[in-house]
């Protein structure tokens, strides 16, 4: 029941990326920088603690 979960998914992004490929390649920009931003913001707090 997983795979199949993960597989559709899967087909779902792809299907996704396919038909907008501009609508998804923002989203993933818009992803990448919130998880850089937060990787950012935990190297911050651990030189601060040294």
């Amino acid at each position: 029941m997983q795979r199949v979960v993960g597989l559709l998914a899967l087909a779902l992004v792809l299907f996704w990326i396919i038909d907008s490929p501009q609508s998804a390649a923002a989203t993933v920009s818009s992803i990448l920088a919130i998880l850089a931003s937060f990787a950012a913001s935990l190297v911050t707090f651990v030189t601060a603690l040294f």
